[in-house]
């Protein structure tokens, strides 16, 4: 293995922390995964160890990070899940690591990944959606990620229940509900034996979801858009609900919507496509 050919890209999520190797064109040849753990000083820490135990092999390291965030100046302004709000993560890790490093929010990360080399890579226009601990989103046009101001995407955070003042976090994140993935996997398994609530629990979420994605068709009108993180594993639970309510209540010709072809790689994969 050539020295410094690789770019190192981590993925940190309110879970777990993803991290592996790259080539430049994205092709993902080592995946790692650590709990996440619980204090700013311990997340800097471990992301100083990773990158310390790759140094020898990488050129680069690529950070998706959750939250809302200042790329230019390697800033992560606020989170709802993780105690690094106001962290200059950037500043932190060169006092210890001298290589170059980009940010991004790790959702984005997540549709960079899929518009250039899974599910979006023959579309112009992708908007993507993770719905795991949180729900996160992206834009990616013409191959390039489109940040607005800085920040553009947080589809997650849309209002929905303008009465209640709750996003579509608030409705699809874990965190917010209180559940696991297993408790996720056990809903699944009551559905599928027809169990009332559990049924009914899965229809809410496509509810939820198909009103979300009606208002990013109605918003930016993309080709695709990209279903990533926890959720789209019982797809088929929801789906029809999110279908039907496209088809009555959507004002244009729908994109296709589809499961993320990268899955649980996309996030890493994305962070070093951010040298591309």
């Amino acid at each position: 293995m050539a020295k410094n050919k690789y770019i190192l890209g981590i993925d940190l999520g309110g879970t777990y922390i993803k991290y592996g190797l790259a080539t430049k064109h994205g092709r993902l040849i080592k995946l790692e995964q650590v709990v996440t753990p619980s204090t700013q000083e311990k997340i800097i820490n471990l992301f100083i160890k990773i990158i310390k135990s790759y140094q020898n092999k990488i050129s680069k390291v690529g950070l998706g990070l959750p939250g809302r965030l200042d790329i230019k100046r390697g800033l992560i302004l606020s989170n709802r899940d993780l105690p690094l709000s106001n962290t200059p993560i950037v500043k932190l890790i060169k006092q210890k690591i001298k290589l170059p490093i980009k940010i991004d929010n790790d959702a984005r990360c997540f549709v960079l990944a899929e518009s250039l080399v899974g599910a979006g890579k023959n579309y112009q226009t992708v908007v993507g959606l993770t719905l795991g601990t949180g729900v996160g989103g992206g834009i990616v046009i013409n191959k390039k990620l489109y940040h607005g101001k800085g920040n553009a995407g947080e589809l997650g955070h849309q209002f929905i229940d303008f009465q209640n003042k709750k996003d579509l976090e608030d409705y699809l994140g874990a965190r917010r509900q209180k559940l696991t993935a297993k408790d996720y996997q056990n809903l699944a398994n009551l559905a599928h034996q027809r169990d009332k609530k559990a049924v009914f629990f899965w229809k809410k979420i496509g509810q939820v979801l198909g009103f979300g994605i009606i208002n990013i068709i109605h918003t930016l009108d993309p080709e695709v858009i990209i279903l990533g993180g926890k959720l789209p594993k019982n797809y088929n639970l929801f789906y029809a609900e999110v279908k039907t309510l496209i088809k009555k209540y959507c004002l244009t010709n729908p994109p296709k919507i589809v499961k993320s072809k990268l899955i649980d790689k996309a996030g890493v994969i994305g962070a070093t496509l951010l040298f591309k």
